[in-house]
């Protein structure tokens, strides 16, 4: 587990500071020679009338485009920002209001411009999302251009434990990175992200964006474990399997390199023999989709 070194703690360790974040606050490198090297991303937000994106509304749009290195990851210059209210047709519940601070006034009448973030989206190579696994099945709905980027997730693709952080929520990490933002609005959570991917892991030496844009590209499977026998629910369960209720089996999402050591613990402790289940190549397109 790494060490990290928590931003603002004071030396006596009694006492930490915060600072609210502001564009200033980033330091960006001198932009590589070979024009080859650099690409475009976005950073992307939403804010929604609730948890399912086949029956709620996105209510709020924050986008941060930005240019980086995609050899070392370096965040090498921010893009012009994007953000919208959308009215959802029927009124907030309290407790989305009380979550996001967002109210029924605030979205009457409004609406995302969904070709200008179009726009945005055809630019960027990569987009990155917190928990794209929330996020991206609400935009794909609105955006074509969406549903042909590859997306990257900062919760699932950097191992926040690893580097010695209790929690993987945004707000968390934030704090330990010595800054703060006005939370679950999304243009601020955008850049909160990234300036928070911006930041250099204390062993690696290389950005929490590098580790991101690394594992982005590693090919994923799907494994569907048919045919469990039901005393295994509870082993598949805490190996982060999921229940699928339509098909009646428990499946997993890992990435393929490391396929071979998940099927022998299957063999070893649900099947206690072959391997009875199926495993399907996602296309790194097709990841976080809903």
């Amino acid at each position: 587990m790494s060490e990290f070194k928590w931003i603002g703690k004071s030396s006596d360790g009694k006492t930490v500071t915060l600072r609210q974040l502001e564009a200033s606050m980033f330091r960006f490198p001198e932009p590589p020679s070979e024009s080859d090297l650099i690409k475009n991303g976005a950073v992307i937000d939403v804010e929604t009338s609730g948890l399912s994106s086949e029956r709620d509304q996105i209510i709020e749009i924050g986008i941060r485009p930005f240019r980086f290195n995609r050899v070392t990851g370096e965040v090498l210059a921010l893009g012009e920002d994007y953000s919208a209210f959308q009215d959802p047709g029927a009124p907030l519940s309290a407790e989305i209001t009380r979550l996001t601070g967002i109210t029924d006034d605030m979205v009457r009448g409004q609406h995302i411009d969904w070709q200008g973030v179009d726009r945005i989206l055809h630019d960027s190579q990569i987009v990155i999302a917190h928990n794209a696994g929330f996020d991206r099945p609400f935009v794909d709905r609105h955006s074509p251009v969406s549903q042909e980027r590859i997306w990257g997730c900062s919760f699932k693709q950097i191992d926040w434990s690893a580097k010695g952080f209790p929690s993987q929520k945004l707000e968390i990490l934030s704090i330990y990175h010595g800054f703060f933002t006005d939370s679950h609005r999304a243009l601020n959570d955008s850049d909160a992200l990234l300036y928070l991917l911006s930041h250099t892991d204390a062993e690696t030496q290389k950005s929490y964006l590098f580790e991101l844009l690394q594992n982005a590209k590693r090919p994923q499977v799907q494994i569907s474990a048919l045919g469990a026998p039901f005393e295994s629910k509870d082993l598949l369960k805490q190996r982060n399997y999921r229940w699928d209720a339509q098909n009646r089996h428990w499946n997993r999402r890992l990435f393929k390199d490391d396929l071979a050591p998940e099927l022998e613990w299957l063999e070893q402790s649900v099947y206690q023999g072959a391997f009875r289940g199926k495993v399907d190549e996602i296309p790194i397109i097709q990841n976080f989709k809903g």
